[in-house]
């Protein structure tokens, strides 16, 4: 009989704990909402949000996104300060479990063309500029 009470202590402090972790959730939710907003602050930007998913390289996302390595890895810098990514290999960003989120108002990012006559470093200047 023990050993039942016992059993059902711990499924009730299990329990107690999932609801705890829930509502912490929620209290956190907006801070790190704010956090997001503040660092993916441009469609460069939440470009870069959206392909922190763990599989590409900081290389391939500046690629993608159409920007310097540079500027990714400032964007990056950010991020992982916020507490909103974290590096699971060297060099290859991903959300933290916590905020995998991407906001649904967030328009789809349409990137730019790099054209033969503007290297990319003067298009990464004008896209964080703007």
């Amino acid at each position: 009989m023990a050993s039942g009470r016992i059993v059902e202590l711990l499924e009730q402090i299990s329990e107690d704990i999932h609801a705890v972790r829930g509502h912490t959730t929620r209290l956190v939710r907006d801070l790190y909402r704010r956090d997001l907003e503040r660092v993916a602050s441009t469609p460069e930007r939440q470009e870069m949000w959206r392909l922190c998913d763990g599989t590409l390289s900081s290389k391939k996302i500046a690629n993608k996104v159409g920007v310097s390595v540079r500027t990714v890895q400032y964007f990056l810098n950010e991020a992982r300060k916020a507490g909103l990514i974290a590096f699971l290999r060297r060099g290859y960003p991903k959300r933290t479990d916590d905020f995998d989120v991407i906001p649904p108002e967030w328009k789809p990012y349409k990137g730019h063309q790099v054209s033969k006559e503007q290297p990319p470093s003067q298009l990464s200047r004008e896209a964080v500029s703007q």
